[in-house]
């Protein structure tokens, strides 16, 4: 299945909601930092979108992360996953720095996508 560059986007969108929530609360920092992290990106809105979809529906972190995850591997090599990387680690170090948790995320992110497409 051929994944779209708003499909792709949008599962940023999830990992981001998954990141966020793991700690068990999504705090105004962090809703702050994902904003200006993507101000005036071409697909804000798109990951935007996928991150509030994560938080009204209370999505499980577990689903976001699997889903967005598959997303990723099925769109292939993408030179903004380092990019994506360092959002991820800036958001999980704005709240009393990185939780096992969230480095859990961090690395999985990493091994699949950075590791398995050489980026």
């Amino acid at each position: 299945m051929k994944i779209s560059k708003e499909q792709l986007f949008e599962a940023f969108g999830e990992i981001l909601y998954a990141l966020a929530a793991v700690d068990g609360k999504i705090q105004q920092e962090e809703k702050e930092l994902i904003a200006q992290a993507i101000k005036h990106h071409r697909h804000e809105y798109d990951i935007l979108f996928s991150f509030k979809q994560g938080v009204t529906k209370a999505q499980t972190i577990k689903d976001a992360f699997v889903k967005a995850m598959e997303t990723f591997r099925n769109y292939g090599a993408f030179d903004g996953y380092t990019d994506f990387k360092i959002i991820l680690e800036n958001l999980a170090q704005s709240c009393q720095g990185i939780s096992k948790e969230e480095q859990e995320i961090i690395d999985q992110f990493h091994k699949e996508l950075l590791g398995n497409f050489k980026m």
